[in-house]
This record gives structure tokens, C-alpha cells and sequence, in this order.
């Protein structure tokens, strides 16, 4: 399932990068804001306003407090494009979320809490007690991703993976 997961993440940064038709030029230099983030009943077409289960912030990744200090450090390009990470573990059976229409809505900031930023329906094909779903860009934001929910007995893991909107090329004169 890691790789899987590898895959899929690895392929969400890409689309949204192609989608976007952006350049990674200091990407990583940007400063993220929190983004709360929520289960709601409905679509994303047709969402309830009402939180049903409230995610943690998406967030930077940040380094292991017991991490040593070569790995505190940014890895590889540093032109990358930055993915921002929650995990919450919900009092919802996964089963019982698929049973009716539910989706993950994501927002600006806690100040902007009224702009939404991406979206999710939840739905899809189930490998391995873990279901992907893919966040789509709400309201010019930029913002996608992806996010799993991992059956967890009564409870369900919801880890979400939000890509950063990264600033187009430059133009380059031609001859």
C-alpha cells in the first residue's frame, strides 16, 4: 500500500503542476497558511454548509521533534513543489461515510474560513481498506490534491495531501 501511495501522491503534485502550467521557481521560499479542513454531508456540488467531522489543520510537513538536525533540512530540488499534510483520525466508520454522500471541503485559512480553496467527493474504489480520493481546485485557489481514508476499526484515517499553487513561468523571449 506505501507504494501505491507513493504513486498516487507522486501523481496528484504532477497533475497539478501540469494543470496549472506552473513553474517550481522558489516554491519551497513560500510561506503556507494553515488550511482547516472538514467532512461534510453531500457533494462538493451540493455541500452541507455544517461541518460533520472537522480535520486537523493541513500544514507544512515539518521534521520529527527527535529527527536529527541533517534532517531538519530541505531534501532534493529545492524548486519542488510544496505539499501540505494533515492526519485525523475520525469517530466515522468508513463504511457508514460511503453510505451517503460526503465530502472533504478545504479552506483559505481560519481568518477566510468562507473561501474554499478544494474539494473532494468521497467515493471510489476501496484497495486494501484504503480509499483515494482526488481534491479539486475551488474558486481560482490553485490548491489540489489528494486524500486517503484508511479504515481503522470503528474509525476511519483521513490523511490529506494539499498541492501549494506555484507561480507561472516567466515568458522567454523568442527570435
Amino acid at each position: 500500500m506505501g507504494q501505491f501511495r507513493s504513486v498516487l501522491i507522486g501523481v496528484a503534485v504532477l497533475s497539478g503542476v501540469a494543470i496549472s502550467g506552473a513553474s517550481l521557481v522558489a516554491a519551497q521560499d513560500e510561506a503556507a497558511a494553515d488550511h482547516p479542513a472538514h467532512i461534510h454531508e453531500g457533494s462538493c456540488a451540493d455541500l452541507n454548509p455544517n461541518p460533520l467531522e472537522p480535520l486537523t489543520n493541513i500544514i507544512p510537513r515539518e521534521p520529527a521533534e527527535d529527527a536529527e538536525e541533517a534532517d531538519q533540512e530541505p531534501q532534493g530540488a529545492l524548486t519542488a513543489v510544496p505539499v501540505l499534510y494533515s492526519e485525523t483520525s475520525v469517530e466515522l466508520n468508513l463504511d457508514d461515510i460511503l453510505a451517503a454522500p460526503h465530502a472533504i471541503n478545504i479552506l483559505e485559512s481560519p481568518e477566510n474560513a468562507q473561501n474554499y480553496i478544494a474539494c473532494g467527493d468521497i467515493g471510489g474504489l476501496i484497495i486494501d481498506d484504503g480509499l483515494y480520493i482526488g481534491l479539486g481546485e475551488l474558486n481560482d485557489s490553485g490548491y489540489n490534491g489528494v486524500a486517503l481514508l484508511e479504515r481503522d476499526d470503528d474509525k476511519t484515517t483521513v490523511s490529506v495531501y494539499l498541492v501549494e499553487p506555484v507561480e507561472a513561468p516567466a515568458a522567454t523571449p523568442t527570435s
